[in-house]
């Protein structure tokens, strides 16, 4: 046979079988694809059920092979489907890799398990891990991989179907809101504690951990299980970082786009001035945060007091879950008297980066964009501060400053007597740093003097930075207060910074945050005065610690009536969304009007 006519054989062998796969690509998406697409959402529905039995809920070793064959059928099912999907794809192959590569990824992972699933076994059970665990883990892998490809799909979907601007006040305050309800489910199942607790304490341990409050009426290490302690983790992490922020990032990460409503809705939360700028800070937070979180495990490892008897799997688990909490400001730790222990408190090295990672998510995701991007660029003559960022380190320094210096001469003879110099002015470093909304102790808060007590009413009031993990009223809000102070004494009408003049709608917010702030700590001290039976500044410190959302208390936490719980927990709410967000979403905008009345002065101060 000529070259030629082998030529036209394989060319007709070709057009053959394309106009096959017409045909069956047509049957496909006609007939099959519909139904498959019921079983995708089906099954999606299934993973979640059996994912939160499997963590959830007790249930008889005789369920055990069906709950298996249930995750294999599962995983065989998603594979399948995304092959027939790519290879009946009505698009390029090119084009449908760059839109589908989530899906693509997980694929590539489900099958390398099932290919090496016997070595992954015995490298978790070289580590101690039990079999029966390690068939836990490899099943909750899949299932995980199993949901995270139904998220892309739904965000996919979801991006076809732009939902009108919503007012920003209301989703990031509903969004705190439904994290709230859902961690108080999740730690309600039977496997998320250990003994019985009541439900009053797990709303309170809820709502401290998604505000990253670090308050706790119960001891979390003890009274909460693997299960539990990680559904802590997780709405730390959330709490810190925002519903909104999260659920964005995977839109921009899972669709590689969103939409013109939502940026909208970044760029009037992150304050900033265009959409682009938003979009791209959004995508830094939480790369950031995954990165400087994951080097403060590894440092949180390294730095591991070395006298402290702790296996090798918990302490990895024990860095990580400390790197977040510090981080995000939570303050909750698994350690039995959290950091006040002889072992960390004379642990420099693991307390230094404790403070490092508490300062990091204190100063503000948009500052931390700046400093990133100075260091990218250090040669970059165009680059300028913002003023919040000036602002925000500025009032921080001089914050710090103030804390370490006021601790260390007013607590000689309480909390620092018996230290050397050295151990006084570290601990009186970290003490400073963690009242900015941390929460974390290495000294007795009841030996504290009533001298830096109320100093540290101040602190925990002011609290960290604007768009950051911490509470209060924030630096920026103080910092513009007493630069309007100043200008009000001066005789100057208008507040100008670094050749920038402040709009007045930023100093009336600041103002008004200061003063709805002080109304909701004194009426909620009023209340506690009403329903508990306790020394008034204990009253005080812990409701300013809770609307700080800083965590430290002088040990009236676990005491407090029920009632009381209830109200440090509306403090807690308060205070992590912000008195003034929370009136702006409950408030109906008033309309806009085109005259003016003639004005009047009245007479203040």
């Amino acid at each position: 046979m000529k070259p030629k006519r082998i030529f036209v054989f394989f060319l007709h062998i070709f057009e053959y079988l394309q106009i096959q796969r017409i045909k069956i690509r047509k049957f496909y998406m006609d007939y099959l694809r519909p139904t498959g697409r019921l079983l995708y959402i089906f099954f999606g529905f299934l993973s979640v059920t059996i994912l939160i039995l499997d963590f959830g809920f007790y249930y008889p070793d005789e369920w055990k092979p069906y709950v298996t064959i249930c995750i294999r059928t599962l995983v065989s099912f998603f594979i399948c489907y995304e092959s027939f999907h790519l290879l009946f794809t009505n698009k390029k192959w090119k084009e449908y890799l760059k839109l589908h590569k989530i899906e693509l990824i997980i694929l590539i992972m489900l099958g390398l398990e099932i290919i090496y699933e016997k070595n992954i076994v015995e490298v978790l059970k070289s580590y101690h891990i039990s079999g029966e665990d390690t068939t836990l883990i490899f099943l909750s892998a899949n299932q995980f991989l199993f949901l995270f490809s139904n998220l892309a799909h739904f965000f996919r979907l979801s991006r076809n179907h732009d939902s009108k601007k919503l007012n920003p006040s209301i989703v990031f305050v509903s969004s705190f809101a439904f994290i709230i309800l859902l961690g108080i489910c999740f730690l309600h199942f039977p496997k998320s504690t250990i003994g019985s607790v009541k439900s009053i304490d797990l709303v309170f341990t809820t709502i401290s951990a998604t505000c990253v409050t670090g308050l706790s009426t119960i001891d979390i290490s003890t009274q909460f299980s693997l299960t539990g302690q990680l559904v802590i983790l997780l709405l730390i992490q959330v709490g810190g970082l925002g519903l909104m922020t999260l659920t964005s990032f995977f839109s921009i990460f899972l669709t590689g786009k969103v939409s013109v409503s939502d940026t909208m809705m970044i760029k009037d939360l992150l304050s900033e001035e265009t959409m682009g700028r938003a979009k791209e800070i959004l995508k830094q937070i939480t790369l950031q945060t995954l990165i400087i979180e994951f080097i403060g495990a590894i440092l949180l490892f390294n730095s591991f007091p070395k006298n402290y008897p702790i296996e090798l799997s918990k302490k990895i688990y024990y860095s990580i879950f400390h790197s977040i909490s510090a981080f995000c400001n939570a303050g909750f730790s698994l350690l039995p008297n959290g950091l006040n222990t002889e072992a960390f408190q004379r642990s420099e090295g693991f307390l230094s980066v404790i403070m490092f990672l508490i300062v990091m998510g204190g100063l503000g995701f948009p500052v931390l964009f700046q400093m990133r991007s100075r260091l990218s660029n250090p040669l970059d003559y165009k680059f300028r501060w913002s003023v919040t960022s000036k602002l925000v380190f500025w009032t921080t320094g001089c914050l710090l400053l103030f804390g370490w210096i006021s601790y260390y001469y007013l607590e000689q003879d309480n909390s620092l007597k018996g230290l050397t110099t050295s151990e006084q002015i570290f601990h009186s470093l970290f003490y400073s740093v963690t009242t900015r909304t941390a929460g974390f102790n290495t000294l007795e808060l009841g030996q504290m003097g009533l001298p830096i007590t109320f100093i540290s009413f101040f602190l925990m009031w002011v609290g960290a930075s604007p768009v950051s993990t911490g509470g209060g009223i924030k630096t920026t809000t103080f910092a513009i207060s007493l630069l309007n102070i100043t200008n009000e004494i001066r005789g100057k009408d208008r507040m100008e910074i670094d050749h920038r003049t402040i709009a007045n709608s930023s100093i009336a917010r600041a103002s008004a945050t200061i003063v709805l702030s002080l109304f909701v700590i004194f009426t909620a001290i009023f209340c506690l005065l009403l329903t508990e039976n306790a020394n008034f500044i204990d009253l005080c410190f812990e409701v300013v610690s809770a609307f700080g959302t800083v965590g430290l208390t002088r040990g009236l936490t676990p005491h407090l009536s029920d009632y009381g719980k209830i109200i440090i927990c509306t403090v807690m709410f308060v205070g992590r969304v912000g008195i003034l967000t929370l009136l702006v979403a409950l408030s109906k905008k008033v309309d806009r009007i085109s005259y003016e009345y003639p004005k009047e002065y009245v007479v203040v101060g």
